[in-house]
């Protein structure tokens, strides 16, 4: 069990380190040490969700202090970047609450609006139209396979799709801006 674990911990975090090395071209070397810095928590919630449908509140704090770290250096403005995630967060909060209440089961968790929140930190406003986009064009696009595939999609976790559309924006330039 441990060490398939860590084979796909490993699996992951190379995917992650490949995805980077393709589109990181044009970045500082303090940008890639932060894009670097967030790889070891977005496996470990990916991971975390994938087996448990559950995000860890540590991982969703430490791209929260990378984001504010990142910000800061940026000099983008850090009160608009926590408006925003603190919009994105209640927003998203509000209508996964609402589904529970109407449908009787969790669609959108409460860790996926604090990942979505932490996200829209990092990555502003200016890239939260793509954010959201992307990361749910992934989970789309994974329950289209597992169907084709004729394997069950039901409580297909989130939250590896939201870590990844995070990490790939935050080396991109917006796309739609």
């Amino acid at each position: 069990m441990i060490q398939t674990v860590t084979s796909r911990a490993a699996a992951l975090g190379l995917f992650y380190l490949a995805s980077g090395a393709l589109i990181s071209a044009g970045h500082d070397l303090l940008s890639l040490l932060f894009a670097a810095a967030l790889i070891p928590s977005l496996v470990w919630l990916s991971l975390t969700d994938l087996a448990r449908y559950e995000i860890p509140d540590l991982c969703v704090l430490w791209v929260g202090f990378v984001a504010v770290l990142h910000v800061l250096r940026s000099g983008d403005g850090l009160a608009l970047h926590l408006l925003t995630g603190a919009s994105v967060f209640a927003v998203l909060w509000a209508i996964g609450e609402l589904h529970f209440r109407i449908r009787g089961f969790e669609g959108l968790g409460i860790g996926d609006a604090k990942l979505f929140g932490a996200g829209a930190v990092l990555l502003g406003p200016w890239k939260l139209p793509e954010f959201i986009l992307l990361s749910s064009l992934g989970g789309v696009i994974a329950v289209a396979i597992l169907r084709f595939r004729s394997r069950k999609t039901e409580g297909l976790p989130f939250g590896p799709f939201i870590a990844f559309g995070m990490y790939v924006l935050f080396l991109l330039e917006p796309l739609f801006f």
